[in-house]
């Protein structure tokens, strides 16, 4: 019985990932040529690209700017600190998740609305830390109008399920709305 031998490879036959010089590959980028392993290919529907080559097209989709950014932030925090403070109103916390929807839309559309439809790469992590910090704002005027002491503050700023679940669905929504795939 006759057993099979692998051919030895031409030493001008190996080679490696341009990312990872220790992996050995024969995987290419169909776009630019790069060498890549396993873990660096994206498979898009024309074949396995590189990570930089899908990096640069989806680049051309996003157009905002620094000012993009900071009228993202300051309108999901207005917006999120009026949520934060309506959100004490809900009894229940079911009610919470039929209202956060809706209102995660409209917070998301306005903030859309004000930079012109323009998304930057990082525009969902600034629209729901927006969210979350207008809404924990929101609380704490709302606190210190009553006149609670702080050390006794910080229990109350999300004590409520409601409030918290209210928060985390309208910035979860703004986030998915900016982060919505092409």
């Amino acid at each position: 019985m006759s057993t099979i031998e692998p051919m030895p490879v031409a030493a001008e036959d190996v080679h490696y990932c341009e990312v990872h010089p220790e992996r050995e590959t024969s995987l290419r980028c169909n776009r630019c040529g790069r060498y890549m392993c396993v873990p660096c290919a994206v498979q898009t529907p024309v074949g396995y690209r590189c990570r930089q080559c899908v990096r640069q097209h989806e680049s051309k989709f996003y157009a905002g700017t620094n000012n993009d950014y900071i009228i993202v932030f300051a309108v999901c925090a207005v917006l999120g600190g009026i949520g934060g403070v309506v959100a004490q109103l809900v009894p229940f916390f079911i009610f919470a998740f039929i209202i956060g929807i809706p209102v995660g839309g409209v917070v998301s559309e306005v903030a859309l609305r004000a930079t012109g439809r323009r998304r930057g790469r990082y525009s969902g992590e600034i629209a729901a830390a927006g969210v979350v910090l207008g809404a924990l704002a929101g609380r704490l005027v709302q606190f210190s109008t009553l006149g609670v002491r702080f050390n006794a503050l910080l229990p109350l700023l999300f004590s409520d399920i409601s409030v918290l679940i209210i928060v985390g669905v309208i910035a979860f929504i703004v986030y998915s709305r900016f982060k919505m795939r092409f």
